[in-house]
């Protein structure tokens, strides 16, 4: 655990906060007082965001327990990009509901969605900051060889 560095933190808490905003409501009737959790209401949606979810807590798992920074960084740059990507996705179900607009709200499951999915992005971004491993020591310094005679 001591190896997680800020962006590592910041995705996990977003992936755990997507999870639970995934099953929290987001939409809900006006006359009526049904609510429509991120599961029920998405069809392919739901599932590529369970899918960044398990990216951006795998980067925290890969951080802690890899030596060399190799996978990790790879593993953020994907939880960069496809972060990004989910926020589109959640930017597009917020503007465009399920229904007419006169009957359907807007709950606050979407809006914790959206906090999420802009969390994991961002903790993917600030993963790519430093690409070196925290808590191992550092390298043996270079060899100094005297530059050849001309």
């Amino acid at each position: 655990m001591r190896r997680l560095r800020a962006g590592e933190w910041l995705a996990a808490a977003g992936a755990v906060a997507l999870l639970v905003a995934l099953l929290s409501p987001w939409y809900g009737a006006r006359a009526r007082s049904e609510t429509l959790t991120g599961f029920e209401s998405f069809t392919v949606i739901d599932v590529l965001l369970v899918a960044l979810a398990a990216l951006a807590l795998a980067l925290g798992a890969l951080q802690a327990t890899r030596d060399t920074p190799a996978a990790p960084v790879g593993a953020a740059v994907l939880t960069a990009t496809l972060g990004i990507l989910g926020v589109l996705l959640v930017l597009y179900r917020l503007l465009n509901q399920p229904g007419p607009n006169e009957f359907i709200d807007v709950r606050w499951g979407a809006w914790l969605g959206l906090a999420a999915t802009l969390a994991i992005a961002a903790g993917g971004w600030r993963a790519l900051a430093t690409e070196r491993v925290r808590g191992l020591p550092p390298g043996p310094e270079p060899e100094l060889r005297p530059t050849p005679a001309p």
